[in-house]
């Protein structure tokens, strides 16, 4: 095997790293070809100004841009841009007709692939509309080995039924299925009830840099008040919830980082509490400055968020943990609680959970993250693609 294909949502330069980007990484320093393909980037994002969405973006993705790794290793970040329609106007379409629009373009992607994707032994495909492309890789690469890593598994409510659909396909056709915990086994086997006989799967979790956690940084300027509560995640937080406790307690701020834009009558808010500061995403290389100099790390998801995605307990939690912070959830899997962290489930409780955790600035946790760090899961990863 000497070259990997990356299909995910995500690009290379982006405030929202996740495992796909470690994965590329190490199979880069590890001597593959690497390709990093970012989709969908469909064309009405040319007129767009959002992080993932914006015609400097789309420009530089479509002609491919090179990033060298930590380590010097060169890895390519390309983007095939599409007739895709907006969600509100794909839903009223016919399930085939909005596929074909995400999947074509004004160019040909047989000759996309042929400059980009040429001689690649496998594709690695993240839990993104981009799992429509699955007959078009097979078709152009019959040989390659194709890989899907769900971090994010689409089945729950609000993903529409056709992007189901394309995901149960890909599930019983791909050569190895890598799960990141027994949270996702459960959702995928309530939906497919033949499930572990027919998918060739295996768990593989997500890591952590352990490392980077346990160093000490400069405190961030927006961390430089007292009683500072930090969310850094790219999923919403219930705002009422951060507008209710910095109403009761003007002594706690807090600092709410997300690259997804809260709405207008949210944006208003903002102006009237001087205790929430909302800062529209950082670079990923800043982010063990943020954790490690807050007081109590918080993820305070939308009420209910648990129960439609079966995320488990995510890589923000180890990062956390890995700092020795304090963490204070509310609404996500009662996993935490085995692992030392306090979950909660209503405005009252998450607001005393505060108040306990600023008396409790070195938590213990139960959690294990020894065999958790990317540079062992990474190994494990690439172990697995050799395998096939």
């Amino acid at each position: 095997m000497k070259k990997i294909v990356y299909l995910t949502s995500h690009h290379w330069d982006t405030k929202r790293q996740g495992g796909f980007h470690k994965f590329a990484e190490y199979s880069a320093d590890n001597g593959y070809e690497t390709v990093f393909f970012s989709f969908p980037r469909p064309y009405y994002g040319y007129f767009m100004q959002r992080e993932q969405l914006n015609p400097v973006l789309l420009k530089l993705l479509n002609k491919g841009a090179t990033y060298k790794t930590e380590k010097g290793s060169e890895l390519i970040n390309v983007t095939f841009s599409t007739l895709r329609l907006p969600d509100g106007i794909t839903r009223f379409l016919p399930d085939f007709f909005a596929n074909w629009l995400l999947t074509h373009s004004i160019k040909s992607f047989r000759r996309f692939d042929k400059k980009f994707f040429k001689d690649a032994d496998c594709f690695v495909f993240e839990s993104c509309e981009g799992v429509a492309l699955l007959k078009k890789i097979r078709k152009l690469h019959p040989e390659a080995k194709v890989v899907y890593r769900p971090s994010d598994p689409m089945v729950y409510a609000s993903i529409p039924e056709r992007v189901k659909k394309l995901e149960v396909a890909m599930l019983k056709d791909a050569d190895l299925v890598l799960l990141v915990n027994d949270k996702g086994l459960e959702a995928y086997k309530k939906e497919i009830p033949d499930f572990e006989t027919s998918v060739n799967f295996k768990i593989l979790s997500n890591g952590v840099d352990i490392e980077s956690y346990l160093k000490s940084y400069d405190k961030p300027k927006a961390l430089q008040k007292e009683n500072t509560m930090l969310y850094v995640g790219a999923w919403e937080v219930e705002w009422n919830l951060i507008f209710e406790c910095a109403d009761k307690h003007p002594e706690y701020n807090f600092v709410i980082v997300c690259p997804n834009l809260p709405g207008k009558e949210i944006l208003a808010q903002l102006e009237n509490h001087k205790n929430v500061n909302y800062i529209p995403g950082i670079k990923p290389a800043e982010v063990p400055a943020f954790i490690t100099n807050c007081s109590v790390v918080i993820v305070p998801y939308v009420t209910d968020f648990y129960r439609d995605r079966p995320l488990g307990i995510t890589a923000k939690y180890y990062q956390a943990m890995a700092a020795g912070k304090p963490i204070v959830a509310y609404h996500d899997t009662p996993l935490l609680k085995d692992a030392g962290a306090e979950v909660t489930y209503s405005y009252e409780d998450f607001e005393k959970a505060l108040e306990k955790a600023l008396k409790t600035p070195s938590p213990e946790y139960s959690f294990n993250l020894n065999d958790r760090t990317w540079e062992k899961i990474c190994g494990k990863f690439l172990e697995e693609i050799k395998n096939l």
